[in-house]
């Protein structure tokens, strides 16, 4: 920014400042004139000044623009140019300057003097927000950070290309390129309107389109969330609200200041279509002052798009010709081709009242969609004369035909009187769709109106509380919407599963399931969602029969909707890869997580989070074989795409530094391994809470490190704490409690205590022998753990079939050659030593004691044992 802008800002900023909110809006106005690109900047200033006032925080450097950063490095970005300024800070093309990989992006830094908590959170909100949404048309958060002197950054995906309305005016798109072009638009924002999100600035310079004809969302930093318990900052007319919005692609509820809502984006791309068909604004806003604009806005009715090409023929002939030949014709043909079903979804989706436009950005699209299909479109009044002429449209050489027999009229009659009943289904289909995308919608918000202090009288409201209620108000109403009450109960039940309340998300997805089987019938996509969704929580809660009969079901169907190559049977895959892993089936396991990636590969998402999980998946099934040099990289791999993705603070980032950590542990860098540990567990705890499964998990294993590191007292406190608490989450019979019990038993024989050791892996191997397959890792583990402890009591002929047995499956799941058939060999040597049966047990025991020293040290008991076997041996 050149100094001589950087003091037109400073001098109106100030000025601002000292106004009340309507004179200090009009102000702004007058004073930036028709750049609208400055007033914004103007406002968001004044917004970020107003917050920190209100928080008692004031900013002592004015507001005033970022000094310039361009050559400086920021972590592993060096910043190359500027690209703008806005209200929180400015933002910098940057590109990597770590040699990690080759790459630009959009670095926003926040503005010298609004660093206060407040300001860290609205940047953890945006963050937050930008991560929700993975679309391809929607900006992608790559980054995040903070400076050395404490200011916070995020880094985004750097978008080159133009705007959408000089995109399409430069290429001279058609009306119908034009269209296609703005209903992907409309699924980016459906995409951010379905994790409750609003836009609420799409305006043209806010939507680019790359060189390829990929338009992406930019600046979500100023979305809102349909929380309702932030309302009560849009209810007056100030300043606050003209930061997320420009006069001339503003909604009437904008302008006054009322809530937003979906409903806003709506009439908002209807603006922006309006633009894009006919070249010209909807309104003629003839001055800056407030009460002006809210006049055009609120209560002035737009001409039709086709009626503004007509008077702009009378008005400018030459400019007219100019716009219509943007879109590759005339512009008697441009209006002629405007007129009816596109002046009338143009008008819709602009309606001055909110409840009277389109119920959804889906349903907007699906109308755009019908029109180009020659559909009838729920934006033009049903009539037999409409109905008929659309049927004429998309059936013209068959009525010409007809119509030169005359016998074939009465034909034509019934033909089109069925059709007119197939066409009215179709409408009442979209009108239903629509419905039940207001009604989520309605749900959802309601739901969290609850929050707000004026209906909960000052009761605190807690998330589970909330789904809770949620879940009652579901299972008893929505009777006569059964669509609507599938969806929700589905979405209910999994953030349920989510936080581990398996057994509240049971009778949800069941329900769910059993809803779509009635509505859909068997054969139908949500069927197989609801299929996948169950078989995910049967196998979370060890009911692997349940769990596999469900996931085959969905594969099954998946292949029949989509095709076997579909990206969408990628998901149940890699679900049935973990269910194979669960069972100890190493061979079917692997087979199914390639699959999955080959697929996610197959279709250029092999950087996704989605693929991510296919790779952490692979390196489980690594570290599940003892092989976990193979299993660190892929475990990196998965990590470096979901902290770009996800951020740092995200559960699946903490599941990933476990699982790291495992697999350092098992290659004996104990230090490392004890700091990823700690880091997953203060993460979980903070994100998922105490109780939630996946924390209980890092326990068990942050305990088995401190045992192999000695610190026996600690490892027995945090295994109890981890029996206690999977025994209240997943039952007395679930295969986690019984490997808690193993881990205890553990800590007990290397303390010495072989009775209590033993009645542990006894009752692990009960809970074992109900819940997994005989020939599991898990089983041979606690076999192999109660013969030692037989063995180290002297009962040596009832620890040897023991033993035997854990080495056959052992060798039967893993192979002859892992490091934990070494392990088992290694114990069942030593027992046949004790035996006296020296021939056998010498080359077992040579065979597994460096593997037994190189996995688990020279000083762990199990290689002192080994090596004092192989000591009494005769020579």
């Amino acid at each position: 920014m050149d100094s001589t802008e950087d003091q037109v800002i400073r001098e109106i900023f100030a000025r601002a400042r000292e106004l009340g909110p309507r004179e200090r809006t009009a102000y702004v106005f007058r004073a930036c004139g028709d750049d609208e690109t400055l007033a914004s900047r103007i406002f968001a200033l004044l917004d970020e000044h107003n917050t920190l006032a209100s928080d008692g925080f004031e900013d002592d450097q004015g507001g005033g623009p970022c000094e310039s950063l361009v050559g400086k490095r920021l972590g592993p970005y060096q910043l190359i140019r500027s690209l703008g300024s806005g209200g929180m800070g400015d933002v910098y093309l940057a590109e990597r300057a770590d040699d990690e990989y080759q790459s630009q992006v959009a670095v926003k830094i926040v503005r010298a003097g609004l660093i206060s908590s407040q300001v860290r959170s609205r940047l953890r909100a945006e963050r937050q927000i930008l991560a929700s949404l993975t679309h391809p048309n929607i900006a992608k958060l790559l980054d995040g950070g903070t400076a050395p002197d404490g200011t916070p950054y995020l880094v985004m995906e750097y978008i080159e290309g133009e705007p959408i309305d000089v995109y399409c005016d430069r290429r001279r798109l058609s009306v119908e390129e034009r269209l296609q072009l703005f209903r992907t638009v409309c699924s980016a924002v459906h995409c951010a309107h379905q994790n409750l999100i609003v836009h609420r600035d799409l305006k043209p310079s806010n939507i680019l389109v790359t060189a390829d004809g990929t338009p992406k969302l930019l600046d979500f930093g100023i979305a809102k969330l349909l929380d309702t318990r932030h309302s009560v900052r849009t209810l007056a007319v100030t300043q606050l609200e003209y930061r997320v919005m420009t006069p001339a692609h503003a909604s009437p509820e904008q302008v006054r200041g009322e809530p937003i809502t979906t409903a806003s984006d709506i009439y908002v791309l209807g603006v922006l279509l309006y633009e894009l068909l006919c070249g010209r604004r909807p309104f003629i806003i003839t001055s800056n002052h407030l009460t002006d604009i809210e006049k055009a806005i609120c209560e002035h009715t737009p001409r039709a798009p086709s009626a503004a090409i007509a008077l702009s023929r009378a008005e400018a002939p030459g400019l007219t010709e100019d716009l219509a030949a943007c879109r590759g014709t005339t512009a008697v043909k441009l209006a002629r081709r405007l007129e009816g079903d596109l002046d009338n979804i143009v008008l819709m989706a602009m309606r001055k009242e909110a409840a009277r436009r389109y119920g959804s950005v889906e349903q907007l699209s699906a109308d755009i969609g019908r029109h180009m299909t020659q559909q009838p479109v729920i934006a033009t009044r049903d009539t037999w004369t409409y109905r008929t002429n659309k049927f004429v449209r998309r059936h013209a050489l068959a009525v010409s035909a007809a119509a030169t027999v005359a016998g074939l009229l009465i034909a034509f009659g019934a033909v089109t009187y069925v059709q007119a009943q197939r066409i009215a289904r179709e409408r009442d289909r979209a009108t239903q769709e629509g419905a039940r995308a207001e009604q989520v919608s309605s749900f959802m918000v309601e739901l969290f109106e609850l929050s707000d202090p004026t209906k909960s009288r000052g009761n605190e409201i807690r998330v589970r509380e909330l789904l809770d209620i949620g879940a009652r108000r579901v299972s008893t109403a929505l009777v006569d919407q059964p669509r609507t009450r599938a969806t929700l109960l589905g979405t209910i039940g999994k953030v349920y599963e989510n936080l581990g309340l398996y057994q509240s998300a049971r009778p949800l997805l069941e329900d769910s399931l059993a809803t779509r089987l009635k509505v859909y019938g068997p054969n139908h996509a949500e069927v197989a969602d609801a299929l996948l969704s169950l078989g995910m929580l049967y196998l979370d809660m060890g009911e692997l029969d349940a769990a596999d009969a469900k996931l085959n079901a969905a594969l099954t169907l998946r292949h029949e909707i989509f095709g076997p190559n579909a990206v969408e049977n990628a998901p149940v895959l890699q679900t049935l890869g973990t269910l194979a892993l669960e069972r100890g089936e190493v061979a079917p396991a692997e087979k199914y997580f390639n699959q999955s990636l080959a697929l996610y590969q197959a279709h250029s998402r092999n950087t996704t989070t989605d693929a991510s999980q296919v790779l952490a998946r692979l390196a489980d099934l690594k570290k599940y074989q003892y092989r976990d040099a193979e299993a660190e990289p892929l475990f990196r791999a998965a990590l470096d795409i979901d902290r770009r993705v996800l951020g740092s603070d995200h559960p699946r980032v903490a599941n990933l530094l476990d699982s790291l950590a495992d697999s350092l542990e098992g290659q004996g860098k104990y230090d490392e391994a004890q700091r990823l540990f700690e880091e997953s567990l203060k993460l979980k705890r903070h994100i998922l809470g105490l109780e939630h499964p996946q924390t209980i998990d890092t326990l068990e294993s942050y305990g088995n490190l401190l045992r192999r590191k000695g610190d026996l007292s600690t490892a027995e406190e945090v295994f109890r704490n981890a029996l206690t608490l999977n025994r209240k989450q997943r039952g007395e019979h679930h295969a986690y409690v019984g490997y808690d019990l193993v881990n205890l038993g553990l800590v007990h024989y290397d303390r010495g205590q072989p009775a209590l050791a033993e009645t542990e892996f006894r009752q692990a191997l009960d809970i074992y022998k109900e819940t997994l397959p005989h020939v599991h890792v898990y089983v041979a583990g606690a076999l192999m753990a109660l013969g030692r402890t037989l063995a180290s009591a002297g009962k040596s002929r009832e620890a040897e079939p023991l033993l035997r047995e854990a080495m056959d499956i052992a060798t039967q799941t893993l192979g002859a050659d892992n490091p934990f058939t070494d392990t088992v060999r290694a114990a069942l040597g030593r027992t046949l030593a004790q035996e006296q049966n020296y021939d056998e047990a010498r080359p077992l025991l040579q065979r597994s004691q460096p593997v037994v020293a190189k996995v688990y040290g020279e000083q762990s008991s199990l290689n002192r044992e080994t090596l004092a076997a192989l000591a009494s041996l005769p020579q």
